[in-house]
């Protein structure tokens, strides 16, 4: 006999023995049917123990709208409904409990046993439940043992039934078993399935017009769907078609469990009281856990997440771009140019340096004829022959005796000359050295360039350097990384921009966090789904299997 046809007919055996015991009533007379099926899944083993776990849940919840704590607290330590083969009583805890499971939360949220360090806090008032009211821990409890603690262990039955199967234990005993286990868990037995996880689908599912005409959830139809593809490929020993089963029910589950965090974020908005507000908040906080870490581990971009705190949008900006947001008043955008501008004359100057543009000076008379000699500044008349004794010797004399007769005019005391000059002409003959003839013109004189200009001192001295002349001066949100602007965003907008690794858990769980009060008319829905976005095109789920919140 081969390895695979020894395999189905222990399956065949398994099934015919599970059937039997169980259409014999092997439950008590006040338990429910125990029969081979449950929710159009047949069963090839027996996981009554599994399956009979919502019984305890419906304790549970009834329970909790009395706030009857402590009773709970027995039930889901000790148990009530499910006793073992040994005689023990298998109990909610054992599964909340233990730790290193293959549903990853232990590792997810780096401690043993988070499941059931989140109950007992909501059961004892503790950690992040204390000062909370009754109502919030009642929704923490009761959306808790019926999601969290029976899809996590679903999740870890259909893991490892897939691990088995790697290891190519594909029988009824091994891959087979673990993956009933893991329906037993999720539907729960027919008679009590209202307080199964499987419910919460079909309840989603009607809030969001994703029904089929029976009111079972698209979701759900989908992982029945592939919890028998599941099953035929296991005996089949299909590794393959299991693990793509196994996907299936993945996605759809965060199908369902997207719906329930976006609904009652959505009814955080509308809540006409912070009770109602906060009571909602402990709700959709325990319906997002059950795929916290699913949505986590399908981030497209981990660690490129860049989050506005105050439109709750994400955006895929890494880190030093997300962090370079800035609001700026009038800022100068740096997109002129470095120019020599006369601000006299208003023109741009052909001058491309800070130094040429700096070196403008007005010369007055520049180019003038220098000159040595005797001058005189009446007739402006010059004699290069004469030297300085001849020059400074003319005076004008009035009836003067002089040899022998007066004399009235010009006369050179050193040359003795005569002149018929007048007295003002005669008396203004000066030597002069190296005088400047003011012949010259006013000059503007750039001493780098060496340039000359015919320009007025003002003009000449109204040039200067501008750096970035012309720039655009911008009133919003700049970022000085990527240096994209945006006028429309506010201030506020603006510098709300966070860096967040990790991108649509920690987003969500801003909105869940108990000491975040809810705010009356924010638009939580809209943040939720952009939060959830990343790992919707990541798995593959569309718009219309989310549908609308109606």
């Amino acid at each position: 006999m081969t390895k695979n046809t020894k395999n189905k007919t222990i399956a065949i055996m398994a099934v015919l023995l599970f059937a039997t015991s169980a259409f014999a009533g092997c439950s008590g007379s006040d338990g429910p049917e125990l029969d081979a099926e449950d929710g159009g899944y047949t069963y090839v083993t027996d996981v009554d123990v599994y399956r009979l776990m919502s019984e305890d849940v419906c304790d549970i919840k009834e329970l909790a709208e009395d706030h009857d704590w402590d009773t709970i607290k027995d039930i889901y330590q000790n148990g009530k409904n499910v006793e073992k083969s040994d005689g023990t009583m298998k109990t909610l805890e054992q599964h909340a409990s233990a730790s290193g499971k293959k549903h990853g939360l232990s590792e997810y949220y780096g401690i043993d046993a988070p499941l059931d360090d989140y109950l007992m806090a909501a059961l004892d008032g503790t950690g992040m439940f204390a000062g909370a009211s009754d109502s919030v821990r009642e929704q923490a409890v009761e959306k808790g043992v019926q999601n969290q603690y029976l899809i996590a262990y679903a999740v870890h039955e259909w893991n490892a039934a897939i691990e088995k199967a790697e290891a190519g234990n594909f029988g009824a005993d091994d891959a087979q078993h673990a993956w009933d286990e893991g329906w037993g868990l999720y539907h729960g037995t027919d008679e009590s399935v209202s307080c199964s996880a499987y419910a919460t689908g079909d309840k989603r599912a009607g809030n969001f017009g994703t029904a089929n005409s029976d009111g079972t959830a698209e979701a759900n139809a989908a992982i029945l769907e592939a919890m028998n593809e599941g099953l035929a490929a296991l005996q089949a020993e299909d590794l393959v078609g299991a693990t793509s089963a196994r996907d299936k029910i993945v996605k759809n589950l965060v199908i369902i469990y997207s719906q329930a965090t976006i609904r009652y974020a959505h009814k955080m908005n509308t809540d006409e009281t912070v009770e109602d507000a906060q009571t909602h908040q402990a709700e959709g906080y325990s319906f997002w856990r059950v795929i916290e870490s699913t949505v986590a581990a399908s981030n497209p971009t981990p660690g490129n997440d860049c989050y506005n705190g105050e439109t709750m949008t994400v955006s895929s900006a890494l880190s030093d771009e997300c962090a370079a947001y800035m609001y700026v008043t009038d800022y100068d955008m740096g997109d002129g140019s470095d120019i020599c501008y006369n601000i006299e004359t208003h023109e741009v100057s052909t001058d491309d340096t800070e130094e040429k543009c700096d070196s403008y000076m007005f010369l007055p008379n520049y180019g003038a004829t220098v000159y040595t000699g005797a001058y005189n500044s009446v007739t402006h008349t010059m004699n290069s022959t004469w030297n300085e004794t001849i020059t400074n010797a003319w005076s004008y004399y009035e009836d003067v005796e002089m040899g022998g007769s007066s004399f009235t005019g010009c006369y050179n005391m050193f040359s003795h000359e005569v002149s018929n000059e007048d007295n003002a002409t005669c008396s203004a003959y000066v030597w002069l050295v190296d005088y400047e003839m003011n012949d010259g013109v006013d000059t503007c004189y750039n001493s780098v360039t060496h340039s000359t200009s015919e320009v007025s001192q003002t003009v000449c001295e109204a040039y200067d350097w501008y750096v970035n002349y012309g720039a655009t001066m911008f009133t919003g949100c700049y970022n000085t990384d990527s240096h994209t602007t945006s006028a429309e965003m506010s201030e506020a907008e603006c510098g709300a921009f966070s860096h967040l690794p990790g991108f649509g858990t920690t987003g969500i769980n801003g909105i869940y966090d108990f000491s975040n009060v809810p705010v009356a008319g924010t638009d939580y829905q809209t943040a939720v789904r952009a939060h959830l976005q990343p790992a919707w095109d990541m798995l593959g789920i569309t718009a219309s299997d989310i549908g609308t919140l109606q």
